[in-house]
Protein backbone atom coordinates (compact mmCIF):
# COMPACT_ATOMS: atom_id res chain seq x y z
CA UNK A 1 0.00 0.00 0.00
CA UNK A 2 1.33 3.46 -1.01
CA UNK A 3 0.62 6.47 0.80
CA UNK A 4 1.65 9.80 -0.96
CA UNK A 5 1.86 12.71 1.43
CA UNK A 6 1.95 16.34 -0.21
CA UNK A 7 1.38 19.64 0.87
CA UNK A 8 -1.80 21.87 -1.39
CA UNK A 9 -1.97 24.97 -1.96
CA UNK A 10 -4.27 26.14 -5.16
CA UNK A 11 -2.53 24.18 -7.67
CA UNK A 12 -2.65 20.50 -8.25
CA UNK A 13 0.01 19.84 -11.15
CA UNK A 14 2.94 18.43 -8.89
CA UNK A 15 0.22 15.73 -7.16
CA UNK A 16 -1.39 14.89 -10.43
CA UNK A 17 2.82 14.54 -12.11
CA UNK A 18 3.82 12.70 -8.99
CA UNK A 19 0.59 10.19 -9.37
CA UNK A 20 1.13 9.51 -13.30
CA UNK A 21 5.33 9.01 -12.43
CA UNK A 22 5.36 6.54 -9.38
CA UNK A 23 1.37 5.37 -9.70
CA UNK A 24 -1.64 4.51 -8.02
CA UNK A 25 -4.00 1.64 -7.79
CA UNK A 26 -6.60 0.61 -5.76
CA UNK A 27 -6.01 0.37 -1.81
CA UNK A 28 -3.32 3.32 -2.18
CA UNK A 29 -4.01 7.04 0.15
CA UNK A 30 -2.98 10.24 -1.00
CA UNK A 31 -2.51 12.64 2.75
CA UNK A 32 -3.06 16.59 1.66
CA UNK A 33 -1.23 18.77 4.21
CA UNK A 34 -2.91 21.91 5.00
CA UNK A 35 -2.86 24.89 7.41
CA UNK A 36 -6.32 24.39 9.95
CA UNK A 37 -6.68 28.10 10.25
CA UNK A 38 -8.49 30.41 8.20
CA UNK A 39 -11.15 29.22 5.05
CA UNK A 40 -10.37 29.20 1.82
CA UNK A 41 -12.18 28.53 -1.62
CA UNK A 42 -9.71 28.05 -3.66
CA UNK A 43 -7.83 25.03 -1.43
CA UNK A 44 -11.08 23.40 -0.73
CA UNK A 45 -11.69 23.00 -5.06
CA UNK A 46 -8.15 21.62 -5.71
CA UNK A 47 -8.73 19.01 -2.37
CA UNK A 48 -12.12 18.29 -4.33
CA UNK A 49 -10.05 18.08 -7.79
CA UNK A 50 -7.67 15.31 -5.98
CA UNK A 51 -10.69 13.40 -4.64
CA UNK A 52 -12.14 13.44 -8.46
CA UNK A 53 -9.02 12.67 -9.98
CA UNK A 54 -8.56 9.48 -7.43
CA UNK A 55 -12.18 8.88 -7.95
CA UNK A 56 -11.79 8.19 -11.53
CA UNK A 57 -8.68 6.29 -11.58
CA UNK A 58 -10.26 3.73 -8.64
CA UNK A 59 -13.04 4.53 -5.83
CA UNK A 60 -10.72 2.80 -3.64
CA UNK A 61 -8.31 5.38 -3.41
CA UNK A 62 -8.73 7.27 0.07
CA UNK A 63 -7.83 10.69 0.09
CA UNK A 64 -7.26 12.29 3.76
CA UNK A 65 -6.36 15.93 4.34
CA UNK A 66 -4.37 16.31 7.52
CA UNK A 67 -5.26 20.70 8.74
CA UNK A 68 -2.92 21.05 10.99
CA UNK A 69 -4.38 24.23 12.99
CA UNK A 70 -1.11 25.68 14.77
CA UNK A 71 0.79 28.54 13.27
CA UNK A 72 4.02 26.63 14.70
CA UNK A 73 6.27 24.93 12.85
CA UNK A 74 7.49 23.60 15.97
CA UNK A 75 3.70 21.85 16.28
CA UNK A 76 3.51 21.28 12.26
CA UNK A 77 6.63 19.50 12.36
CA UNK A 78 5.77 17.06 15.07
CA UNK A 79 1.81 16.22 13.66
CA UNK A 80 4.05 15.01 10.35
CA UNK A 81 6.23 13.62 12.02
CA UNK A 82 3.12 11.67 13.97
CA UNK A 83 1.62 11.46 10.47
CA UNK A 84 4.89 9.54 8.43
CA UNK A 85 4.96 6.84 11.51
CA UNK A 86 1.22 6.50 11.49
CA UNK A 87 1.85 5.47 7.47
CA UNK A 88 4.75 3.64 7.69
CA UNK A 89 6.31 -0.07 9.24
CA UNK A 90 6.00 -1.00 12.16
CA UNK A 91 2.33 0.54 12.82
CA UNK A 92 1.29 0.02 9.17
CA UNK A 93 3.27 -2.97 8.20
CA UNK A 94 2.90 -2.88 4.19
CA UNK A 95 3.09 0.56 4.44
CA UNK A 96 5.55 2.64 1.36
CA UNK A 97 5.10 6.27 2.36
CA UNK A 98 6.35 9.07 -0.95
CA UNK A 99 6.82 12.24 -0.03
CA UNK A 100 6.09 15.21 -2.01
CA UNK A 101 8.42 17.73 -1.16
CA UNK A 102 6.54 20.72 -3.28
CA UNK A 103 3.69 22.96 -3.12
CA UNK A 104 1.40 23.99 -0.54
CA UNK A 105 2.11 26.56 2.14
CA UNK A 106 5.53 27.74 2.80
CA UNK A 107 5.15 26.92 6.50
CA UNK A 108 4.04 23.61 5.96
CA UNK A 109 6.50 22.87 3.51
CA UNK A 110 9.47 23.76 5.93
CA UNK A 111 7.94 21.51 8.82
CA UNK A 112 7.51 18.82 5.87
CA UNK A 113 10.94 19.08 4.86
CA UNK A 114 12.26 19.03 8.75
CA UNK A 115 10.01 16.08 9.56
CA UNK A 116 11.21 13.71 6.57
CA UNK A 117 14.70 14.40 6.94
CA UNK A 118 14.12 13.30 11.15
CA UNK A 119 12.16 10.29 9.92
CA UNK A 120 14.06 9.67 6.13
CA UNK A 121 14.08 5.79 7.58
CA UNK A 122 11.10 5.41 7.12
CA UNK A 123 10.26 7.20 3.61
CA UNK A 124 10.46 4.93 0.15
CA UNK A 125 10.59 8.28 -1.81
CA UNK A 126 10.93 11.86 -2.17
CA UNK A 127 10.12 13.71 -4.84
CA UNK A 128 10.75 17.62 -6.07
CA UNK A 129 8.10 19.03 -8.40
CA UNK A 130 10.18 21.98 -11.09
CA UNK A 131 8.30 24.85 -11.79
CA UNK A 132 10.46 25.55 -14.75
CA UNK A 133 10.78 21.75 -16.34
CA UNK A 134 7.08 20.69 -15.01
CA UNK A 135 8.54 17.73 -14.30
CA UNK A 136 8.74 15.28 -10.85
CA UNK A 137 11.87 14.12 -9.77
CA UNK A 138 11.83 11.56 -7.57
CA UNK A 139 15.15 10.36 -4.95
CA UNK A 140 16.21 8.64 -1.74
CA UNK A 141 16.29 10.85 1.17
CA UNK A 142 19.40 10.70 3.32
CA UNK A 143 19.75 8.34 6.55
CA UNK A 144 20.52 10.50 8.83
CA UNK A 145 22.46 8.73 12.35
CA UNK A 146 19.98 9.61 15.24
CA UNK A 147 21.10 8.13 18.71
CA UNK A 148 21.42 7.86 22.47
CA UNK A 149 22.09 5.36 24.55
CA UNK A 150 19.10 3.56 26.23
CA UNK A 151 20.37 5.63 30.04
CA UNK A 152 19.96 9.25 27.71
CA UNK A 153 16.77 8.12 25.93
CA UNK A 154 15.09 7.04 29.42
CA UNK A 155 15.95 10.20 31.06
CA UNK A 156 14.83 12.48 28.03
CA UNK A 157 11.32 10.45 27.92
CA UNK A 158 11.11 11.24 32.19
CA UNK A 159 12.12 15.16 31.22
CA UNK A 160 8.89 15.00 28.70
CA UNK A 161 6.55 13.41 30.99
CA UNK A 162 7.44 15.61 33.79
CA UNK A 163 8.64 19.15 31.52
CA UNK A 164 9.97 21.06 33.10
CA UNK A 165 11.50 19.01 36.26
CA UNK A 166 14.79 19.46 38.19
CA UNK A 167 17.86 17.13 38.12
CA UNK A 168 17.06 16.00 41.52
CA UNK A 169 13.76 14.49 40.96
CA UNK A 170 15.02 12.94 37.30
CA UNK A 171 17.75 11.42 39.59
CA UNK A 172 14.27 10.16 42.14
CA UNK A 173 12.27 8.96 39.21
CA UNK A 174 14.81 7.06 37.20
CA UNK A 175 17.06 5.86 40.09
CA UNK A 176 20.41 6.80 39.19
CA UNK A 177 22.49 9.09 41.00
CA UNK A 178 21.87 12.63 41.18
CA UNK A 179 25.67 13.34 39.39
CA UNK A 180 24.59 10.31 36.32
CA UNK A 181 21.56 12.76 35.94
CA UNK A 182 23.54 15.63 35.92
CA UNK A 183 25.78 14.66 33.37
CA UNK A 184 23.71 13.44 31.44
CA UNK A 185 21.64 16.64 31.60
CA UNK A 186 24.58 18.23 30.50
CA UNK A 187 24.62 16.40 27.51
CA UNK A 188 21.37 16.59 26.43
CA UNK A 189 21.81 20.01 26.65
CA UNK A 190 24.61 20.66 24.62
CA UNK A 191 22.91 19.10 22.06
CA UNK A 192 20.17 21.20 22.38
CA UNK A 193 17.56 18.56 23.41
CA UNK A 194 16.79 20.07 26.50
CA UNK A 195 17.43 23.37 28.63
CA UNK A 196 19.08 23.88 32.52
CA UNK A 197 18.33 26.78 34.20
CA UNK A 198 19.65 27.62 38.10
CA UNK A 199 16.69 28.43 39.93
CA UNK A 200 17.86 29.02 43.70
CA UNK A 201 19.50 25.73 44.88
CA UNK A 202 17.70 23.18 41.79
CA UNK A 203 18.71 23.46 38.47
CA UNK A 204 15.35 23.22 36.07
CA UNK A 205 15.13 21.29 32.90
CA UNK A 206 12.70 22.11 30.17
CA UNK A 207 12.70 20.06 27.07
CA UNK A 208 13.32 21.86 23.62
CA UNK A 209 11.86 21.12 20.00
CA UNK A 210 15.31 18.92 19.17
CA UNK A 211 14.01 17.00 22.38
CA UNK A 212 10.25 16.30 21.18
CA UNK A 213 11.80 15.30 17.61
CA UNK A 214 14.36 13.05 19.05
CA UNK A 215 11.88 11.13 21.09
CA UNK A 216 9.43 10.87 18.01
CA UNK A 217 12.27 9.38 15.77
CA UNK A 218 13.18 6.74 18.62
CA UNK A 219 9.98 5.69 18.18
CA UNK A 220 9.49 6.38 22.42
CA UNK A 221 5.61 5.71 23.66
CA UNK A 222 5.19 8.40 26.64
CA UNK A 223 1.83 8.07 28.78
CA UNK A 224 1.12 11.54 28.30
CA UNK A 225 1.60 12.54 24.66
CA UNK A 226 0.23 16.19 24.78
CA UNK A 227 3.64 16.36 27.24
CA UNK A 228 5.72 16.26 24.14
CA UNK A 229 3.85 18.28 21.75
Amino acid sequence: MKTYLSPLGFDTSHIVSLIVTCGIERGDRICLIRPGYGEDARAERAIDDVRAMSQKISGDIRVDVLKIASRSIEDMTLMIMDEICASTPPVLPEGNLIVNLSGGPREVLVALNTATLVLSSHIHQCAIFSDITREIETYMPPRLPLSFDERTLQILADIAMHNPTSISEIAERVQVSESTASRVCAKLASEEMIQIQQEKRSKIVTLQFSGKIMLKAGGITLSDLSKVR
